[in-house]
């Protein structure tokens, strides 16, 4: 049976984790809202991008479609 963590040591624990956390997420949005460099284009979602954007069957119409409306 593992020994018992006492909470003290566990919140003191979380205090760093969470600073850590914290921090990396800060850069995250400050690096993604800093970076204006990409063409214009479709929004896309967190970690999927605009993979259901795209029709499976014939995704050369989507490419199409975007051209029309983005610019080539």
């Amino acid at each position: 049976m593992a020994p018992a963590v006492n909470g003290h040591l566990a919140i003191l624990a979380s205090i760093p984790l969470s600073y850590v956390a914290v921090t990396a997420l800060r850069r995250f949005i400050k690096k993604r809202q800093n970076n204006t460099t990409l063409p214009p284009g479709p929004v896309p979602l967190p970690l999927l991008g605009n993979v259901l954007s795209i029709d499976a069957k014939e995704p050369w119409l989507t490419y199409t479609e975007w051209c029309a409306t983005y610019g080539a």
